[in-house]
Parts: structure tokens; sequence; C-alpha cells
């Protein structure tokens, strides 16, 4: 057993006079692929793979890509812009693109204890950082559990958040500056200094953004890579953070206080990326238990006859009440436009939300939904976010409850199903082969440059 693998009391009693920020960084900078569990570093690979989907899919965004060109135009540099014909820039501004496209479509990875999205804070920073280094895929994955990790860790201890937070680019930065840390073979002060100088890079991020359509939103998580590697280099070159740096300077976003004591109950006999969830529907993940509801319910219903919609859920998903969103971004925010654009083209993929889909007739079946909170099923969130929505037509009523939305623990996803969606997503960027041998390669933990050079046009 090696001394990560401790058991939560033993580990704390290794380091008697180690604040837990300092413990978490000494995890952080000891931790070898060893140590981590064959079923998580398998997770992991997993998670890897399927975030790089959804940055070569969500390349394709018109906003994305005028900014990658920007770039292209005013910088060189050997980082490739992932979903591209070739274009490379410098580390950081790679960063920040492949985190704005990993966002997009809100189809990227995500952990409901840590109401956000750990593997696109964290992968596209450590993916620039790998590819520049030439680093082997089986640091990669050791440097990617670690932020993972950190990412998550941070996020809970921060819970509940100040009122009006959006949880993109508040934490992730710190987990970001973690795995180049560890990727850097950085010791224990070191790479404390990272994470605390990448707490001090926290944004003020709002979560109106999202639901009134403000597409800054979807630069959150690029800021926090851009910001991780910032962090490291600063941290490098000697500059300091603030003792007890990451709840000085994160406390501020949170509502009840900063719990340090998460930062590493359980650590190294527990993994948070086992927690997370897999996403399918291209929205927000408050809104996919009762996509999952509606996908049940619309095999027995004509469009033409519904009167009425009903979806009762828990509090934060009840808030995404817009029933006339203008752009994409806020569409996805939207559960009245989400169930009507399920119900329309009986998808819930990019095209169910982009543009092209707000059309007249979603518009008017959007205005036919209700939502309010549900105090049986608020009571269960976090442990389930479900949904019961309630469908009135001309010759019924149809009611179908949703405990747990698809893709989390309680009803997890097949890798059949996360490949079937991954080649969805690279198709149509990077081809058919291309796509396939991309897959491949995630799952083989080839080099990082190796997959960079896959996912290209």
């Amino acid at each position: 057993m090696s001394e990560l693998e401790l058991s939560p009391d033993l580990h704390q009693s290794r380091y008697p006079t180690m604040t837990t920020e300092q413990e978490l960084a000494s995890f952080v900078s000891e931790l070898e692929l060893d140590d981590i569990p064959p079923d998580v570093a398998e997770r992991g690979r997993l998670v890897i793979a399927d975030t790089l989907g959804a940055i070569v899919g969500g390349s394709r965004d018109p906003a994305v890509r005028s900014l990658v060109q920007l770039y292209a135009e005013r910088t060189t540099g050997t980082t490739t812009v992932l979903g591209t014909e070739g274009i490379e820039t410098v580390p950081h501004l790679a960063a920040f693109c492949n985190g704005a496209a990993g966002t997009v479509l809100e189809l990227d990875e995500g952990h409901r204890f840590a109401a956000g999205h750990p593997a696109i804070h964290v992968l596209p920073g450590l993916l620039a950082e790998a590819e520049s280094e030439y680093g082997n895929g089986t640091d990669f994955l050791t440097s990617f559990v670690a932020g993972y990790e950190v990412a998550v860790r941070v996020a809970r201890a921060m819970q509940p958040l100040q009122s009006g937070y959006h949880p993109h680019g508040v934490w992730g930065a710190v987990g970001g500056a973690a795995s180049i840390a560890h990727h850097r073979g950085y010791g224990i002060e070191r790479t404390l200094g990272a994470m605390t100088i990448a707490a001090n890079y926290a944004q003020h991020t709002r979560f109106e953004a999202a639901t009134e359509g403000a597409t800054v939103r979807n630069g959150y998580a690029g800021m926090s890579n851009l910001a991780s590697l910032l962090a490291a280099d600063q941290a490098e070159a000697g500059f300091t953070g603030l003792s007890n740096g990451i709840e000085s300077h994160l406390s501020l976003a949170t509502r009840e206080g900063f719990n340090a004591e998460v930062l590493v109950e359980n650590l190294g006999s527990s993994w948070e990326i086992e927690r997370g969830y897999f996403k399918i529907h291209a929205a927000c993940r408050y809104t996919h238990a009762v996509l999952d509801a509606v996908a049940t319910l619309q095999e027995e219903l004509s469009i033409e006859e519904i009167e009425a919609v009903t979806v009762g859920t828990y509090p934060a998903a009840a808030q995404l009440d817009e029933k006339r969103p203008e752009n994409a971004l806020q569409a996805k925010f939207s559960i009245p436009f989400a169930v009507a654009t399920a119900l329309v083209s009986g998808e819930t993929g990019p095209a169910a939300f982009d543009g092209d889909a707000i059309t007249p007739e979603t518009k008017a079946l959007a205005e036919q939904v209700s939502v309010v909170v549900d105090e049986t099923l608020a009571a269960k969130a976090p442990e389930q976010r479900g949904a019961h929505v309630t469908i009135k037509t001309a010759s019924g009523t149809e009611e179908e409850t949703v405990i747990a939305a698809r893709g989390g623990e309680h009803r997890p996803f097949s890798e059949a199903a996360i490949e079937s969606k991954f080649k969805r997503l690279t198709e149509p960027v990077i081809g058919t082969e291309r796509g396939d041998s991309l897959w491949e390669a995630a799952r083989a933990l080839e080099a990082p440059r190796v997959l960079c050079t896959l996912a290209q046009r």
C-alpha cells in the first residue's frame, strides 16, 4: 500500500502540523499513477475522451472560430487549437480557446456536488502544457486526476456559492493549476503557491449571463484554463500567494463560509472523479431530468393535442423558466424551451438548441410550459436531482417522474453510449476515420501530442 492509500485518519496524522491546503498540495505533488486505483484511472481516461469530444464538437461555434482566427493572425506558437485545420498558437491562448469550445455545447462532463464542470476547467490548460512539453500519457492522466480531485474538493468547500454566482470560473483555476504543477514536477511549496495564486484569479461570474444569453459565459472555463497556466508560471518564477490563500480568496464567493476540511476529507481513499456525470442532452444539467421524462412521455403524444405542460423540480432548476429565449445559450438554460424543442424535434442534441431551433413552433409550445418547485424533489437534492412532468392534452393527462437524470451514478451511461456521443460530435468536424482514431488514442492513453494531432481537421 502506498502512503497515499492510507486511511483518512492515518493520512491526516502523517501531516500533524500542516494546514489543509498544505496537505492538499502534498497530495498533488506526491501523486503517482500507482496510487490511483485501476477503476479510477479507467474513469479518468473516459472523462478525458469525453471532454476531447466536447471540445472538438464545440470548435464549430461561430464565435469560438472567430476568436481562434483572430489569435492565429496575431500570434505564432506550437500549441494546437482542437478542431481546426492546423491552427497553433501560444499555450495560454490555446487553453482559453479549447476551454471555451468545450463549454459552448453544454455537453461537457460535470459533477453535481461541485455544482459545475471540473474536467473542462482542468483538461485544456493541462493539454496545452503537456503537448508543449512532449508529455507522455501516463503523466498526463495522473496530472489530470490530481487536478480534477482538487477542483471538486475546492468547489465542494465553497458550497453554497453566494447568490447569483455561476460556478464556472470561480474554483476551476485552482484545479487546473494543480494539474500543471503536478505535470511540471513541482514540490509541495511551489505546488501550493500555484494553487493559491490561481485562487486569486477567481472570476466574479454571474449566472444571469447564461439565463440572459450573454455569451461571455462561454469564456468562463477558458479563462480558468488560461489562469491556471499563468499561476503555475508565476509560482515557478518566484511569485508567492497568500498564506491560506485558497480559502482567503474564495471564501468571498461563498454564502456560508469556506469548509476547509472538505479539502482533505478521505483524501487518497475516496475519488471525486467517480462521482461525476456524463451529458447527452445539449443543455444545462438542470434540464436533464426533465428531458428524460419528456423522452418517455412523447412516445404516446401528439404535439397538436398538447394544451399545457407543468414541470415540477428542485429550486435551482425551477429558476430556468424563461419562455422566450433569444439565442442558443439562453435556450440551453430554459426548461420551457428544452421541453418544446424536445417535443418538436424529437431530439436533444446540439441541433435542438442552436439558433435555427428557435422557431415560431418551439416558441409557441414553450409558452405552454410552466415550471414550479416540487417540494418532494427539492428535499432530495443534490443527492438526487429529479423532475416530475405533467402533460395535459385534449384526451387526458400524462405524467412521468424521473428521480435522477441519466449519466450519473444513479443511472450511468454505458461506454458504448459515451462513444456514440463522442462520434456524433467529432465526425462533422474531423471526419469518421480521424474521430475513431482519436477515441481509440484517448482510451489507450496516447501521448498528448498524438491526441492533439488527431483532433485537427
